[in-house]
């Protein structure tokens, strides 16, 4: 039998380790890189880490190296989780360990999954906590953190990778996964993330083939450099195919090659059949553990074996001299050599095998000092449950799901549930009745953002209730709250209708006399959700009903929550005098009843109200300021404080002071938000970002966004998000994709929104998209999105009517630039139309939309080339108000018409100076005849333009065009477009 076999070296993988070295090397200057290395079973991913890691240690970065396990029942964040476990445990852990100290309680709590019982936004708390671990990190060095077999990764480590991805473009920050391929997997979670971040720019994929057949001689010279013989057979079993190359040469050295395996599964078989019984018994247990395996649980595994004296010593010695055991030195402890000798060696385990060993590990975990190794609940369900043991399976994934709710793992503490539930079912006495585990299944499905799972639960949940008798007034209870709950969770989906329904039902379940906190809690539920959902004339109905049921039952919590529901819906549609009434009395209320979070919900309301809607945009911003005291002296100010100074910042944004919304941003991000106050803090920033035209960071913002509100789909969130897209997309000059985010927008507004102060942006992008396409001659959009956006520029106008006047003015606005943006769709826009839209922005002193009706006013008019003083005079004042801003984007498309159309602006914004004559051509210059302007013409000309739309984009006329074409073919002696344009790139290389 062979020595124990060296670690193989890399061969045919230079240029995949020459990407990950590079990215690396970007990593260094501040770049973050993602790679996904992916590739069949056994093809050399983990020999290609292995090699990236040691250049990393040795360029002194810090390294997070962890792997997912192939067990339903993995804890949540474990790769991640056991990496900084074993790094922070081990000799070099103390400067990590003191970097991260002011976060040590909460990472104790994870990394032992004992954390305390979490809020809503805990998934959230808990991405940002690893978040924040890993950004500390590479503050101090470069971090390469690598996840193995991602393939089997729990659904909120896959989270935490998109999370990262996000979040953090401008770190030191070097994330690699492996990822194995097979045939069919192609639908799997992570496959599905994989694909989603391969989006991202950042973002890098390398698909490793097998080896090429001089790999494979190379790596048999390494192994057997006296053995060239051996080359053809190992080429002809492995097909380039790493592990199993090594595996035949290893069995050609051991013995008569004419006898090789022909397939993995009977190299694996051979080699470990050449072990003693021991020794194989040994592997086997190995090959069942789950998670980390130190020497002294595989010894309580073992323990009672009839061989006697140090057997397990001498077997493991015999097992890792034949190279399928490998020492795990993170834990003191084993693993088998490659995932796929796992997958042989316990795939060929008899029944009772398999059952053995599974009890004996859940009786080796369950003692004391087991306790303290990392995921013990998840791996005492694995185990109890694969031998047979249901009553201590059933207690065991109580606990697993338990624990996994603590550190906010709640994808896995719902499939943990879904286990309980079913054994439940199965057993007398239960620990936890199924009921009790279907309602804990739902509610982690809705916080993993499962909307669909979480009210398929519910349902079944529903099923289980008794038929009702008239007096079972705690029957006809249950079923309203688990109803309201349902609604609950189809509005987080945005699905508003359907919500409405299961509130309705709801309602339709409370007794007719009573109850009158159940009924509270299930009418202000429902005005809660329906004001998310957009539907304010249904909440300002539902919170009426609350307030009275809170009222009657003394609770003020209730009373302040309906009051601010009540308010925010009165104010938006009815009476804003009367809204701000009832909002300013939710304070007072919640005030007297020391909630906090009723104190800052209605300061939150008021201010959002009015920076918003109402348009009183300099009381909103001093109202959140003033809520912002009161969040800092309630300890809130890193959650609700962090909110209002985005609400501040918005307003400001809308009312032209961009410097002091950029510092109020600034000064939010300091306080490190979390959860929603987080995403609407991006939102904000990516809309000053995009104004100013800092679009790498607007991306970043935007992406975050959507990787975290994976789990809110509702109009709140969404139809801001869509918007900010589309306008992103329309300064980068590509109106077909903004059309797309547009497109997608509707989608939201149909499932169910009244908010027309959110549509109406929406719906103008739509239209303002669509001119741009018919403008830059790029493909026309389709019958079907103009229909949809006419369709609901119409209801914006109706709906509007029911709006108190400051919404309806502002909704109105939008409308009309939809229908000025139509027009230049036609190609007719209306400079009247344009003049109009400007004065109602003006009034509502809102200086950038102003702005830019006053450009296409400029535009309107010198496409008909009349009154070019009024253009002039349009352009010039969108100039000022751009330049005030430091509005970049918007600065250049303004300086580009002014230059197009010969309209001198040299005061507002930079531009060329027609009247200095230009630099002297150079002799050979084939260009040199041609006048500025025949310059200009043959530019287009060549752009590919007709001399229709040069006309219109020199604002000249097309017989003009025409002249001056001819001029141009005679000075250049040329006679097509084709030639001239010829002639251009000729002399121009970089077109100018």
């Amino acid at each position: 039998m062979t020595e124990r076999w060296p670690v193989s070296p890399l061969v045919g993988r230079e240029d995949e380790l020459g990407a990950l070295v590079a990215a690396l090397e970007t990593v260094r200057q501040r770049r973050m890189a993602t790679i996904f290395l992916t590739g069949d079973a056994g093809v050399g991913k983990t020999r290609l880490v292995q090699e990236l890691v040691g250049r990393a240690h040795d360029a002194g970065a810090t390294v997070l190296l962890g792997g997912a396990s192939d067990i339903a029942e993995s804890p949540p964040f474990w790769p991640v989780a056991s990496a900084l476990r074993t790094m922070l445990r081990s000799a070099v852990g103390e400067p990590a360990r003191r970097l991260l100290a002011p976060w040590s309680d909460q990472l104790d709590e994870l990394l032992a999954l004992r954390a305390p019982v979490p809020a809503a936004v805990a998934r959230v708390q808990t991405l940002e906590l690893l978040h924040r671990v890993v950004l500390r990190l590479a503050t101090e060095s470069v971090l390469v953190l690598v996840v193995e077999d991602v393939q089997w990764a729990d659904r909120s480590t896959l989270d935490l990778l998109a999370y990262l991805v996000a979040n953090l473009p401008d770190e030191r920050l070097l994330l690699v996964a492996t990822h194995r391929t097979e045939p069919g997997a192609e639908a799997t979670a992570a496959r599905t993330t994989i694909r989603e971040l391969s989006r991202h720019r950042q973002v890098r994929g390398i698909d490793l083939a097998p080896l090429r057949r001089p790999d494979v001689a190379a790596l048999v010279q390494a192994g057997a450099p006296d053995r060239p013989d051996l080359v053809d057979l190992v080429w002809t079993r492995s097909a380039g195919n790493a592990f199993i190359a090594e595996e035949t040469l290893r069995a050609a050295l051991d013995g008569d090659p004419t006898a090789l395996p022909t397939t993995l599964r009977e190299l694996v078989l051979h080699r470990i059949a050449r072990l003693s019984p021991p020794a194989l018994r040994a592997v086997r247990a190995v090959g069942m553990c789950e998670g980390p395996l130190p020497h002294r649980l595989l010894d309580a595994v073992l323990g009672g074996e009839p061989w006697g004296g140090s057997w397990l010593l001498d077997a493991l010695r015999e097992a890792v001299d034949a190279g399928v055991v490998e020492v795990d030195g993170a834990v003191d402890g084993y693993r088998l050599r490659h995932g796929l000798m796992t997958e042989v060696v316990v795939g060929e385990l008899l029944p009772g095998e398999r059952m053995d060993l599974h009890h004996r590990y859940a009786t080796g975990l369950e003692s004391a000092w087991a306790r303290e190794l990392p995921g013990v609940d998840a791996r005492l369900a694995h185990h109890w449950y694969g031998a047979g043991d249901r009553e201590r399976a059933g207690a065991a994934a109580v606990a697993a799901a338990e624990a996994a709710d603590r550190v906010r793992g709640y994808a896995e503490a719902h499939r943990h549930w879904l286990r309980a539930a079913q054994l439940a079912g199965e057993l007398d006495g239960a620990p936890v009745p199924r009921a009790t585990c279907l309602e804990r299944a739902a509610e982690a499905a809705h916080l993993a953002g499962d909307a669909d799972q979480a009210v398929a639960l519910l349902a079944e949940r529903l099923d289980l209730l008794e038929p009702s008798d008239p007096s079972d007034l705690a029957h006809d209870l249950d079923a309203a709250l688990l109803h309201a709950r349902t609604g609950r969770y189809l509005v987080a989906a945005g699905r508003g209708r359907e919500a409405a329904e299961a509130f309705g039902r709801a309602t339709a379940a409370l007794p007719a006399t009573g109850a009158e906190p159940e009924r509270a809690e299930v009418f202000g539920g429902h005005a809660w959700a329906l004001w998310t959902a957009g539907d304010f004339a249904g909440a300002h109905e539902a919170a009426g009903r609350a307030l009275t049921a809170a009222r009657r039952a003394g609770l003020a919590a209730e009373e302040a929550r309906a009051l601010a529901t009540l308010g925010f819906s009165l104010a938006y549609r009815e009476d804003a005098q009367a809204g701000e009434a009832a909002l300013r009395e939710s304070i007072a209320v919640a005030e007297r009843a020391g909630e906090p979070s009723g104190i800052m919900r209605a300061h939150r309301s008021l201010a959002e109200l009015l920076s918003g809607p109402l348009n009183e945009l300099d009381r909103g911003i001093a109202i959140a300021r003033a809520g912002i005291e009161r969040a800092r002296e309630l300890g809130l100010a890193r959650s609700a404080g962090a909110g209002l100074l985005s609400v501040a910042a918005n307003g400001m944004f809308r009312i032209g002071r961009w410097d002091e919304a950029d510092a109020t941003i600034a000064e939010a991000w300091e306080l490190a938000p979390s959860g929603a106050e987080a995403l609407e803090l991006r939102l904000a920033r990516a809309r000053l970002h995009t104004g100013r035209g800092r679009f790498d960071a607007a991306e970043d913002d935007l992406e975050a966004v959507e990787a975290l509100s994976a789990a809110t789909a509702g109009p709140r969130y969404r139809l801001p998000l869509l918007t900010l897209r589309a306008g992103l997309a329309m300064w980068q000059g590509r109106p077909d994709v903004a059309l797309d985010h547009v497109a997608v927008g509707l989608d939201v507004v149909e499932q169910g929104s009244d908010d027309v102060w959110l549509v109406a942006p929406l719906v103008w992008h739509g239209a303002r998209a669509r001119a741009e396409l018919t403008r830059l001659g790029m493909r026309r959009a389709d019958d079907a999105i103009v229909a949809r956006l006419r369709r609901h520029a119409d209801e914006l106008a109706r709906s509007a009517a029911s709006s108190v006047p400051a919404v309806r003015e502002v909704v109105l606005g939008f409308v009309a630039m939809s229908a000025a943006e139509d027009g230049r769709a036609a190609q007719r826009s209306d400079p009247q139309a344009w003049e109009h839209v400007a004065e109602v922005w003006r009034a509502h002193r809102q200086p950038y939309p102003a702005a830019y009706a006053h450009l296409r006013r400029a535009e309107a008019l010198l496409s008909s080339r009349s009154q070019s003083a009024a253009a002039a005079e349009s352009l010039r004042h969108a100039g000022e108000v751009a330049r005030d801003l430091a509005a970049t984007p918007f600065l250049a498309e303004i300086a580009d018409l002014a230059e197009r159309a010969r309209v001198r602006l040299d005061d507002v914004v930079r531009l060329p100076d027609p009247a200095q004559p230009p630099a002297a051509p150079a002799p050979d210059d084939e260009l040199a005849a041609l006048t500025a302007r025949e310059l200009e013409v043959l530019t287009e000309l060549a752009g590919g333009h007709t001399n229709r739309e040069i006309a219109q984009r020199l604002f000249i006329s097309e017989k003009t065009v025409g002249v001056h074409v001819t001029r141009i073919y005679a000075k250049i002696g040329v006679h097509s477009r084709v030639q001239a344009s010829a002639v251009l790139f000729r002399a121009r290389p970089n077109g100018r």
